[in-house]
């Protein structure tokens, strides 16, 4: 189920890696990486992907990202370590 985002936010996205062998443990990877796939405000059909490096706070790393870039529509955002799992959710970018 996607998050709803109102456009013109800053979303803050925070991540959690799991090791693979053990997925209730909380691995820290050196280095993490958000993807973001959206629709394009400028023109809805073209899709578009920006990557913002994650800033790591702990055990945890964290982004932002400014939907004022993309159309309303559904938007996908992937957080992937620098080796292993990444983690993938949907926002919805709404007036």
């Amino acid at each position: 189920m996607p998050f709803n985002v109102r456009q013109g936010d800053t979303v803050e996205i925070t991540a959690t890696f799991f090791a693979s062998s053990a997925p209730t443990v909380v691995t820290v990877p050196t280095s993490a990486t958000l993807t973001i796939t959206y629709p394009t405000l400028a023109n809805p059909l073209v899709i578009t992907t920006a990557t913002v490096g994650m800033t790591q706070t702990g055990d945890f790393f964290t982004a932002s990202w400014a939907s004022s870039v993309a159309a309303l529509g559904l938007t996908t955002i992937s957080a992937a370590p620098a080796a292993g799992t990444s983690v993938s959710d949907t926002l919805r970018v709404t007036s």
